[in-house]
């Protein structure tokens, strides 16, 4: 049995009323540093599977490929690895495995416009220990856990993450300032020509 949702993006109006709010983040995820970037499989399924009940993991069965690069972490984003997406794809069985505080990302081709991505996974009940972020066999259907496949189609930023919010100060057009001194100072001049006449 497989079930099916469409989930693109998620903004809300509180969501775009923090965007403009400074935000302080701890040293592991700093912007331009390696924790930056995608949500944990916990996130994923919680956000977007409300239903389904709490796991240790999961073993992703399919990722769309077209989407762009798949790349997972196993240490809290410290380091990724890509995902042969070549394995999991193919008929036959193999999957991802993941435990709950794994991070998965994808990261767009250049020059394309992706709205959405293609996950389908199941959930397990038991942690992967050493076999976290490995290649594994598992069974179509008959499943000891009695979980079944899940497939969703996911905006980049329910997997990828909202990224920090990042202060860039306008630059300033120095020539368009100076312009205006002048203006302002013919304009003074002017003022000052015509009350003396």
């Amino acid at each position: 049995m497989t079930f099916t949702a469409s989930i693109h993006g998620s903004g809300s109006a509180t969501a775009s009323a923090r965007h403009n709010e400074p935000r302080i983040l701890p040293p592991s995820v700093a912007p331009g540093g390696p924790g930056l970037g995608g949500n944990t499989v916990a996130q994923i399924v919680e956000e977007n599977c409300p239903g389904m009940l709490a796991s240790a993991g999961v073993v992703i069965e399919h990722l769309d490929a077209q989407a762009g690069t798949w790349q997972c972490s196993t240490d809290d984003g410290q380091t990724w690895r890509a995902v042969r997406t070549d394995l999991v794809n193919r008929p036959g069985h193999m999957g991802l495995a993941l435990d709950r505080d794994a991070r998965l990302r994808v990261l767009p081709f250049g020059g394309h416009r992706v709205s959405g991505a293609r996950v389908a996974f199941h959930t397990v009940q038991r942690s992967h220990g050493q076999g976290n972020g490995s290649y594994r066999a598992y069974a179509d259907d008959d499943r000891e856990d009695g979980s079944h496949t899940v497939t969703l189609v996911l905006g980049l930023a329910a997997i990828n993450g909202t990224p920090p919010a990042v202060h860039v100060p306008r630059p300033r057009n120095k020539r368009a300032l100076v312009q205006r001194a002048a203006s302002a100072a013919a304009g003074a001049s002017l003022v000052g020509a015509m009350a003396l006449a």
